[in-house]
């Protein structure tokens, strides 16, 4: 694995949350916690930028509290 990805097990992300980088690293990237200008994410839900809620499919709004958010 790259040695600049950072993992943080302690911020929750939602299970539904996929951007490209999870499908070369794996689910532990930096870029499930933070969103990168260089990665583009999408909700499995709605296979869109956007949720259920219509709300942005991205890090900082896929978390607790959110009507859609599921725990990985």
């Amino acid at each position: 694995m790259p040695e600049f990805i950072r993992v943080d097990d302690t911020r929750p992300v939602c299970k539904h949350l996929r951007t490209k980088a999870l499908h070369a690293y794996g689910q532990n990237t930096h870029d499930a916690f933070h969103t990168s200008r260089s990665s583009s994410y999408q909700c499995l839900r709605t296979c869109f930028v956007t949720g259920p809620d219509e709300g942005l499919a991205v890090p900082e709004s896929c978390q607790p509290g959110r009507g859609c958010f599921e725990s990985r």
